[in-house]
């Protein structure tokens, strides 16, 4: 449930962007949503780079959801909340 919460946050405001700029025309619309959608990471990263105690709640919270899935037996979604876990230690600035 939670990561289907994740992909439509990542997912809506490119919609929306599509949606306002339909009116332009449907190929510009659907480019500039695609830039909104594949931008949304690197906003991400950078905000958890700027603001380090973001970064290592967010690590906490990963940290958690992977312990949950190793315990629920699901190892590869596990790994990918670790390696996230790991992405925000590094942006906090901590050696991992």
């Amino acid at each position: 449930m939670l990561l289907a919460l994740l992909v439509a946050a990542a997912l809506a405001p490119g919609a929306c962007t599509v949606w306002l700029l339909r009116r332009r025309g449907w190929g510009i619309a659907v480019l500039a949503g695609a830039g909104v959608t594949l931008a949304l990471p690197f906003v991400l990263i950078s905000s958890l780079i700027v603001f380090p105690p973001l970064a290592i709640l967010a690590a906490v919270g990963c940290a958690v959801s992977a312990l949950n899935a190793y315990n629920d037996g699901r190892i590869v979604m596990g790994a990918g909340w670790m390696a996230f876990a790991g992405v925000c230690t590094w942006c906090a600035g901590w050696p991992i």
